[in-house]
């Protein structure tokens, strides 16, 4: 999967004209340089200290690209020029970030940049900004973290609304949670949808012959193959894969969802749990054609950097969640060899059996409410699930989540039932991302 691109930030130092220059410009130099530490993308405007230097920054701010916007007070600031400054941009991520006192010679020293932070948060506040404040001087680590996590959930957003996800087909099953208000989706969060029909990649497939895969069949030599997986259904699988990957190479998609039930799985004769599995290692895909989902895992994408999945939730303890989708996950998310046998009920074609390996995990599901969207986090420990299986079916890739809030409290605010899956705990990256898009946050 691409390696996601280093946050970008354009910093606007502020400043007041009484104070001594050098002890100015050296706190924001070492700002400067401790963004540059943290491994972000580092614009500089002159620092705002009188009405002249508004302007020059609002030129930078305009014809510069960057993920946020960081709001750097080192001494007492004019609110006015502040104002003045970032209005236009007040709908655009913001890092209020005021120093506090440095030291010389044993001595703690102020430039009021507190007092100012302390009039200029509420402002920001009361003119409903997009913002975040931290305090604190640049050699803080736990502060480095902070900004850190805030320009890596900036970036999403830009990249959540610069997006492209295809949908092939429409939702499965009449799963009425599994369609979206496309221009609330555009106007809120931010992806395109791109839909084409299934039909696409039946044609496609069907173009591509047996000899263009053989390289990929390389990849299987690792699999476990169950009863009756020849190596003509391997070809198959791959075939298909690659016919994915080519439309949505071509329609530059950075996500996918394709209607699998039931014009592929039983009119076609092929289901793409194989086909996506193999494709999830290194793009966003899921299948039902569940939107809401796929933008799900396209956020934890962009938070985590990692491959995501998804997966029904199936059971329920006083402690645990099982949650698994009917064939697929990335195979990378196996504990072992990935497992692939072949459907022996509902719908034909190859599955991938592979339990998920342990870890930390975030479970999250997008949703609507009232014309308003949701999300719907939580996080929890993946355990190897118990024997289980869907009557008549091979195993599907289970996973037992031990999740760490009230299981009886997450089941009373499901949005639907398929919930996207990443590795690692971003419950505080998520919570920020919802501020940032002015989305209800449900946190379980």
């Amino acid at each position: 999967m691409p390696e996601l691109s280093p946050p970008s930030v354009m910093v606007i130092p502020f400043a007041y004209p009484d104070y001594p220059p050098q002890d100015v410009q050296r706190q924001i130099a070492a700002s400067l340089r401790a963004l540059e530490a943290a491994g972000l993308n580092v614009t500089a405007a002159p620092a705002v200290m009188l009405p002249d230097d508004v302007t020059p920054a609002l030129q930078m701010l305009r014809t510069t690209s960057y993920d946020a916007i960081v709001a750097l007070v080192v001494s007492w600031v004019e609110a006015p020029l502040f104002v003045a400054t970032l209005r236009p941009f007040f709908s655009e991520p913001i890092l209020l970030w005021s120093h506090t006192i440095f030291s010389e010679n044993g001595v703690g020293l102020t430039l009021g940049a507190l007092p100012a932070a302390g009039v200029l948060r509420e402002t920001l506040e009361e003119m409903e900004a997009r913002f975040t404040f931290v305090y604190g001087m640049p050699e803080e680590p736990a502060l480095m973290d902070s900004i850190r996590t805030f320009a890596r959930v900036a970036a999403a957003r830009r990249k959540l609304a610069e997006a492209r996800i295809g949908l092939l087909g429409y939702a499965s099953m009449g799963m009425y949670t599994g369609t979206v208000d496309h221009t609330q989706l555009r106007r809120q969060v931010g992806p395109e949808i791109d839909h084409l029909d299934q039909y696409e990649v039946v044609v496609r497939y069907e173009k591509i012959g047996d000899q263009e895969v053989e390289g990929w069949l390389q990849e299987a030599e690792r699999w476990q193959l169950g009863e009756g997986v020849s190596p003509a259904d391997l070809r198959k699988a791959f075939r298909m894969a690659l016919a994915i990957e080519q439309i949505a190479r071509e329609r530059d998609w950075d996500a996918l969802t394709i209607k699998c039930q039931y014009e592929l799985s039983r009119t076609f004769g092929m289901a793409p749990c194989v086909p996506l599995s193999i494709l999830g290692d290194r793009h966003v895909v899921s299948c039902e054609g569940d939107l809401p989902l796929v933008v799900s895992q396209l956020i934890l994408h962009y938070l985590t950097g990692e491959p995501t999945s998804y997966g029904d939730l199936h059971h329920v303890t006083a402690t645990h969640i099982l949650l698994g989708a009917c064939g697929f996950a990335p195979l990378c998310y196996a504990a072992a060899a990935p497992v692939i046998n072949k459907h022996t009920a509902l719908y034909e074609g190859l599955l991938n059996s592979s339990p998920y390996k342990p870890g930390r995990v975030t479970l999250l599901r997008l949703g609507a409410r009232r014309g308003r969207f949701k999300l719907h986090v939580a996080a929890g420990d993946a355990e190897l699930p118990p024997p289980f299986h869907e009557v008549g079916c091979p195993t599907y890739p289970f996973v037992n989540v031990a999740l760490d809030g009230n299981v009886a409290d997450f089941m009373q605010h499901v949005p639907s039932q398929h919930y996207a899956i990443a590795y690692g705990d971003v419950r505080e990256e998520v919570t920020l991302l919802c501020r940032l898009l002015d989305i209800e946050l449900i946190r379980d």
